[in-house]
């Protein structure tokens, strides 16, 4: 069975254990499942609205026992990220949860005297937050920095646009380029592969451009989850540098 080619499974959220507030069938039992087997399961999201610890209440009230070290999202990864660099200061696009992780850092976020402007997603973004971006980064110097460049992601009622739509928004205001945190960059993945062996580590995830192309990145294979809404760009992987080890239709496809 393909479970038992890897010891370690590195697990995306939204869209592979839950598209919403409901939870994938089949997904619940395939994490038990892989922990009555050994196996370690890490949830490697690009979510960038919650703290890890929302994040780990939203798995427990899908019947998902977890802990805050289990979970490694783009919003943690990028307020460590700022703080390594020794921001002082940014402009957040993106809600409340993310601001207060960036806080929790030592890190101050307002509208003016920034060293950067952060982007995470928020589904109230309006043209005058997109306009206040443009200003600091045109004007002021600013540096721009994204939690992810996702276009999209699953929801209950369908596909909606993701964090990567704003970025893409400010980046051709200002002729800017964002460094992104998260996936598909290799800092994600590296961080919530540690002190696991990669020759036995897999990333679970339903969006090539994020999850594949980021687990290649890490030097780790990758599985296509097609079934829960991801499969809109699951047809064309001849536009990404990998083939996933196995495409299924949920995590109950791995047994």
């Amino acid at each position: 069975m393909l479970v038992d080619q890897y010891d370690a499974f590195l697990v995306d959220m939204d869209g592979v254990v839950h598209v919403g507030d409901s939870p994938v069938p089949g997904a619940v039992d395939a994490i038990r499942d892989l922990r009555d087997r050994g196996k370690t399961v890490r949830f490697v999201t690009n979510n960038s609205r919650a703290s890890r610890e929302a994040l780990v209440e939203d798995l427990r009230g899908f019947g998902i026992e977890a802990n805050p070290d289990d979970v490694v999202s783009a919003a943690w990864a990028t307020a460590e990220y700022l703080a390594e660099r020794g921001v002082q200061a940014v402009s957040l696009v993106g809600g409340e949860g993310f601001a207060g992780m960036i806080r929790d850092h030592g890190i101050a976020v307002r509208d003016e005297g920034v060293d950067a402007v952060v982007v995470g997603h928020d589904d109230t973004v309006a043209y005058a937050d997109l306009k206040r971006a443009t200003q600091l980064i045109y004007e002021e110097g600013a540096d721009l920095v994204a939690a992810n460049a996702d276009g999209w992601y699953p929801t209950s009622d369908g596909i909606a646009p993701g964090t990567g739509a704003t970025v893409a928004a400010i980046e051709a205001a200002t002729g800017a380029e964002a460094t992104v945190v998260g996936k598909p960059e290799a800092r994600l993945f590296e961080i919530a592969m540690e002190g696991l062996p990669p020759e036995r580590t897999v990333m679970v995830g339903d969006n090539p451009q994020a999850d594949l192309v980021g687990a290649n990145a890490a030097g780790i294979d990758g599985i296509l989850v097609t079934g829960t809404g991801g499969d809109v760009d699951a047809g064309d992987l001849t536009s990404i540098d990998m083939t996933p080890v196995a495409v299924v239709e949920g995590l109950d496809g791995l047994f």
